[in-house]
């Protein structure tokens, strides 16, 4: 068992993360034009930022390797068209007018890969929304199984993007969450290029 298999049932009882998630799913809402949007929630976890952004959603996916973060996930949703799996980006048929992935990117290895497979997922000039750690020393984690990277530079995630045909439409911290010290969170939003 995965260790958020093990924290799925009281992910949600963390007052800390539900306030990080509505300060992400606010700053994406603020960065994108005003629609409605097919969702992929990339690492969505057990929703938070997903319900957080239903009012612009036609449809929301979550997908994450937890399957108990899935269960969590759709025992939350009252709608057909938002729902969670447990699979890969690889497997996925659909694709979408928006990706959002909030705190996962530091739990993948290969991010120039992961980009590249986010790009094939998005239609085209749909939009792409990545909230993560801003380089940090380590100590965000207790324990750092799993993680890959303590946090990003953004200029550097932004030269990546760039690199897949995406256009930068927004960049900036939008929250800060207080441990033993402040860890800034920051939102990067793209548009595919046409």
């Amino acid at each position: 068992m995965s260790s958020f298999d093990a924290r799925a049932q009281e992910w949600d009882k963390n007052q800390r993360r539900r306030e990080t998630a509505q300060k992400i799913a606010s700053a994406i809402k603020e960065c994108l034009p005003k629609s409605r949007y097919d969702i992929l929630d990339f690492g969505c976890g057990t929703g938070l930022v997903s319900f957080e952004l239903a009012d612009i959603a036609k449809s929301i996916m979550g997908i994450d390797t937890s399957a108990k973060m899935v269960e969590q996930f759709n025992k939350k949703s009252g709608s057909p068209n938002t729902k969670a799996y447990q699979t890969s980006l690889e497997e996925l048929s659909d694709t979408f007018d928006l990706i959002v992935s909030s705190m996962t990117f530091h739990h993948i290895k290969d991010i120039e890969a992961l980009i590249k497979e986010l790009a094939a997922k998005l239609r085209p000039q749909g939009f792409i929304c990545i909230a993560d750690l801003v380089r940090e020393d380590g100590s965000f984690h207790s324990d750092s199984t799993g993680v890959y990277h303590f946090g990003f530079d953004p200029g550097r995630l932004i030269q990546s993007f760039e690199k897949h045909g995406f256009i930068l439409q927004s960049s900036k911290i939008v929250h800060t969450i207080q441990k033993h010290k402040a860890f800034d969170i920051f939102l990067l939003c793209f548009q595919k290029k046409p």
